[in-house]
């Protein structure tokens, strides 16, 4: 049905082809177990210098601050690994690549660069002026 000219937005039309989604789950997967590694390797840093107390109060200083730096990353970490598994739930939803606010399908080069995006570039620009 058309007004005026227009078609309607149809739901199919937002979807992508089952290559597309296979490449984005195998980019998001790889990614997954790219930060998985990651903390694992922080976790086991922190076990081997874990009762060490360093003789030194700047190498004490520094040991504090390289463990919170490491803490801060791995809250990135879970930060951008819960944002992938939220993504990986979209896909078996078939809503991957719609943008969550404004249900249009997202840029391929949105989901090139940031893979786990939820958002089309225009709703993640209103995002971050705090506009939604």
């Amino acid at each position: 049905m058309e007004l005026d000219g227009l078609r309607p937005y149809h739901v199919e039309e937002r979807r992508m082809n089952k290559r597309q989604l296979q490449r984005y789950r195998k980019v998001l997967t790889a990614k997954r177990e790219e930060l998985l590694d990651l903390v694992r390797a922080a976790r086991a840093s922190e076990q081997e210098g874990g009762g060490k107390e360093a003789p030194d109060l700047g190498d004490r200083a520094l040991s504090t601050v390289i463990r919170d730096l490491s803490y801060q990353l791995s809250a990135t970490e879970r930060g951008i690994m819960r944002r992938i598994d939220e993504a990986l739930d979209r896909m078996d939803k078939n809503e991957y690549g719609v943008c969550v606010e404004c249900e249009k399908k997202m840029q391929i080069g949105r989901l090139d660069a940031v893979p786990w995006a939820r958002h089309c570039i225009e709703c993640q620009e209103l995002q971050d002026r705090g506009e939604i």
